[in-house]
């Protein structure tokens, strides 16, 4: 419903200084990054970890990392911004409108009822947390289309 997300990776002098997620929908969990440097050379024994790629052995310096979110930061990096400095498609174009939003919130909010209903069962507190999840997030993204400048708890 919202724009695709757009993900950075800062470095300073080859040290990851952070990682960072913008347009992340707010109803989906962050996603886990892994960050692998393959360059061992005067690294301890316990900071090198040992993986399998396919068949093959291999080992680096690594560490999971869950991304910062952009637009919880005052005067944070962009990475549309970056992005678009590059010349990248920042995907403009894919933003649905408004009445799409809506059109598509409503249509998953039905789709979710007819499963429950299929199920031939009383709803459950998680079939309503599920509903209540579409609607207020989807109701969120129509608003902000709209222009709203509310914060919801990004």
């Amino acid at each position: 419903m919202s724009r695709n997300p757009s993900f950075a990776v800062v470095l300073e002098g080859g040290l990851v200084q952070a990682t960072l997620v913008q347009d992340w929908p707010q109803h989906l969990p962050l996603p886990q990054f892994v960050i692998v440097d393959y360059d061992t050379e005067d690294a301890a024994a316990d900071e090198v970890t040992h993986f399998a790629i396919g068949a093959t052995a291999a080992e680096a310096i690594c560490r999971g990392e869950t991304p910062i979110v952009y637009e919880s930061l005052p005067d944070a990096l962009s990475p549309r911004v970056v992005l678009a400095a590059l010349g990248e498609s920042v995907r403009e174009h894919d933003i649905e409108s408004p009445l799409a939003m809506a059109q598509s919130v409503r249509q998953s909010i039905l789709d979710l009822d007819a499963q429950i209903n299929a199920n031939e069962q009383a709803p459950t507190g998680d079939d309503y947390n599920t509903l209540y999840v579409l609607a207020n997030c989807g109701l969120i993204d129509v608003l902000k289309a709209l222009g709203d400048t509310t914060d919801f708890g990004d």
